[in-house]
Formats: structure tokens, C-alpha cells, sequence
């Protein structure tokens, strides 16, 4: 990151700790510190059980550091912030909504009224290699198909920042390339900070 750019995102020496059900302590992450830039591509890799997904929850504001703080635009994280979407490792689509339905939910969802939300949802299903596929319900696609889905609604509301928690790991190996190839690209044409954990180097 530029010297004088000021991070999207900066974790600053944070800990994290859960309680266990036997009473004990678990550590997630202990005295991690980072900056992410804005429009920045970072990519966390770990093996499973390393702190990843903990370290997304706590940029998301889903959880609180027990140490240390998490600022994102300058600001503590105090709760789920505005701007920030997220791509899970299973699917999170509507499943009796069709995939225009699903990429329109988040226009609606911030008040757009349908013919608005329907046509930037054609737009971002054109930009995913799904037209055609408009009338499709969640069933009826491959699981590849149902992760371009799943981008499409997230970055069709322009986040800041979009957290993906190894979204592509349950995918054959050739598709799995293909969604990395495919999110990049996505990526080039916005401005949006990415964090993006996996375990496959």
C-alpha cells in the first residue's frame, strides 16, 4: 500500500478468543496486524482451523476483537457496517427466488423500485455469463452457475469492501479455476477492496 493512502480496512494488533463448551479459552488469531488498501485484491491463504473466516467476521463486524482494534474507512468497527458485501462458502441464494430475483434483491432491498432493480440485476447477470438463465431457479443450475448468482447479488450493490470466505472450495477443480479467472476479472472493473481466504495455494 502507497505510504500516504489511508487503508480501507486496518487491523491493528487483534486478538480474538471464544469460550469452548468445556469452559476453556480458544485463540482464533492472536496480534494480527493489517492494512488493506482501498481497490485492493488481498488474499488471506491458511490452513483450515487458522483464523480466516474469524478474521472476516471481524472486518464484517459480525464479531469483536477481544484485543486490539478493526477500523474500516478510518472508523471502529462496531457493528455490521453499510457497504460491505459477502460471499460464503455455501450458497447463499433464495432458493425460491429465480435468478433475477435473487441479483434484483439487494436493489430492491435499498429501495429501488422493480423495473430499476430488474434491469441493473440483467446488467450484472450479463456481466456473470448468465443471460439467458434469467428465469432459472437455484435447482436448476450447476453448483458454478450458483456461485456467478451469488457474486452477481453481492456486487451489484457496490460494496466498498467484499468479504469471500473460500467461496469457490466446494467446486471441481476446473470450475474453481474458472470462478478465480471469472472474479478477478469482476474485480478489475470495480473499485471494490477484496479479502478474499482460502487453503488452496
Amino acid at each position: 500500500m502507497p505510504p500516504n493512502e489511508t487503508p480501507i480496512i486496518r487491523l491493528n494488533d487483534v486478538t480474538k478468543r471464544f469460550a469452548t463448551p468445556k469452559g476453556g479459552v480458544y485463540t482464533a488469531i492472536e496480534h494480527v496486524t493489517m492494512d488493506i488498501a482501498p481497490g485492493e485484491f488481498c488474499t488471506v491463504v491458511g490452513p483450515t482451523g487458522c483464523g480466516k473466516s474469524t478474521t472476516l467476521g471481524l472486518i464484517s463486524g459480525l464479531t469483536r476483537p477481544s484485543e486490539g482494534t478493526v477500523e474500516v474507512s478510518g472508523k471502529p468497527v462496531d457493528g455490521i457496517g453499510q457497504g460491505i458485501g459477502y460471499v460464503f462458502q455455501s450458497d447463499a441464494v433464495f432458493p425460491w427466488k429465480t435468478v433475477l430475483d435473487n441479483v434484483a434483491a439487494g436493489p430492491r432491498y435499498q429501495g429501488h423500485n422493480v423495473r430499476e432493480a430488474k434491469e441493473m440485476a440483467r446488467e450484472w447477470i450479463a456481466r456473470v455469463g448468465l443471460s439467458g438463465f434469467e428465469d432459472r431457479y437455484p435447482h436448476q443450475l450447476s453448483g458454478g452457475m450458483r456461485k456467478r448468482v451469488s457474486l452477481a447479488a453481492s456486487l451489484i450493490n457496490q460494496p466498498r469492501i467484499l468479504l469471500m470466505d473460500e467461496p469457490f472450495s466446494a467446486l471441481d477443480v476446473k470450475t474453481r479455476v474458472l470462478m478465480e479467472n471469472e472474479q478477478i476479472n469482476l474485480w478489475s472493473q470495480t473499485s471494490t477492496a477484496v479479502v478474499f481466504v482460502t487453503n488452496d495455494l
